[in-house]
């Protein structure tokens, strides 16, 4: 039963793919798959598919492809093409489950040509007396299912086998398709992704996202004079978070503006873009749906408890209350606490150290890396870190 969802993978799904789209699904597979590096490099489509096959079982393996490339809006409107051909393949399925197995010895092109008769519902008679007895059986039995199914509705209990029969033939009676209609849509129901979503290496692209916001442009390395400014941005059910580095960028990226990313680069769970020409406008027209709870977890703080649950070397973006403070050499720490936890942020450089934050101020920290220190988890600062400090007893800002 499983070898005709793989097919349908294979033919209707991968053959309208393109190697760049086939190389984001096994990109995306690859936590699922257990995909290595060089198993991404090698695998073809027909290796992916018998993984996908192994892994998600029956209807559920084409419902993981139809969830992939409603992602990639390159290939979106793959998905109902998809979504049709598993409908037919789990009447096909019915279909057999439904049929006595019989004349084993006849041909397999006679046993496929019957098979097909049957998903297509098909009365015609074709070549020799064993396929006619098989179709007529089938149809007799699709037409005894249905006058079972219909005798059980209001009113219809006492009527005769007869007259089950004009009454299926009527226009205004409901045909059996919108039972499965429910198991079609269910690959839309999707949860809210807790985290941002990650793509490692060169991306062609275009991306179609929503931005969500911006920082201010800032000078990342002081000596070169070197700027960037960070970003998150979100499709109709993922968000990503962005480093800049050209700051004629920043008109581009204003908030709830709809763009194109292209020829970006994904490293250490953000999307890099360097190339002004890489971010383009698109129609004005162009309306993205998004959630207001996918808007709100993109722009949340993580709890500290659960920054104690992520892997060392995770980024974090957030807004904490400081506590305490304290100087160390070249080194500022601060005390961050919310009502799960508690944990320490190390500022190390210039560029950061300058920015007045005492006890008490809200400090947004931007691209802070999740690390341990004497046994203890710490938020520290990189080279691409941003902070904004809001004084919460003047009420001013400042910014660096």
């Amino acid at each position: 039963m499983g070898n005709d969802y793989k097919k349908i993978i294979l033919l209707k799904g991968f053959q309208h793919i393109n190697d760049k789209c086939f190389n984001m699904i096994k990109s995306l597979l690859k936590e699922d798959l257990k995909l290595t590096s060089k198993m991404q490099d090698e695998y073809d489509r027909v290796k992916i598919a018998d993984l996908m096959e192994m892994k998600f079982r029956g209807p559920a393996c084409v419902d993981k492809l139809i969830e992939l490339v409603r992602d990639i809006d390159e290939i979106k409107d793959l998905a109902n093409s998809l979504r049709k051909e598993k409908l037919k393949a789990i009447k096909k399925n019915k279909a057999k489950g439904a049929t006595p197995v019989e004349n084993q010895g006849t041909s397999s092109l006679g046993q496929s040509t019957s098979t097909a008769n049957e998903a297509s519902g098909s009365e015609s008679v074709k070549d020799t007396p064993v396929k006619k007895k098989k179709t007529t059986e089938t149809s007799e039995s699709k037409r005894m299912k249905l006058t079972k199914e219909e005798s059980q509705l209001p009113g219809l209990s006492v009527m005769s086998t007869e007259s089950t029969k004009c009454l299926l033939q009527t226009p205004q009676m409901p045909s059996p398709k919108p039972s499965s209609s429910s198991s079609i849509k269910k690959p839309r129901l999707k949860s809210v992704p807790k985290e941002a979503s990650r793509e490692e290496g060169f991306q062609r692209g275009p991306k179609e996202v929503m931005v969500l916001k911006a920082t201010e442009p800032f000078t990342y390395d002081v000596t070169g004079g070197k700027m960037m400014f960070h970003a998150t941005v979100a499709t109709e059910n993922r968000f990503f978070q962005v480093k800049i580095f050209n700051v004629a960028l920043k008109e581009k990226f204003i908030p709830n503006k709809v763009i194109a990313i292209s020829d970006y680069i994904g490293r250490n769970g953000f999307l890099e873009v360097f190339n002004v020409l890489s971010v383009s406008d698109v129609n004005p027209d162009r309306k993205m749906e998004i959630s207001k709870s996918l808007i709100q977890k993109a722009k949340a703080t993580p709890k500290i408890s659960h920054l104690y649950l992520q892997h060392l070397g995770t980024f974090v973006n957030g807004v904490f209350v400081v506590h305490k403070k304290w100087v160390y050499n070249e080194f500022i720490y601060y005390e961050i606490r919310d009502d799960t936890g508690v944990m320490e942020v190390m500022v190390y450089g210039q560029r950061l150290t300058s920015i007045s934050c005492e006890e008490g101020d809200r400090l947004t920290l931007v691209c802070f890396e999740l690390a341990e220190s004497r046994a203890k988890r710490q938020l520290r600062s990189v080279i691409h870190s941003y902070i904004k400090v809001t004084k919460v007893k003047q009420r001013t800002t400042t910014q660096f």
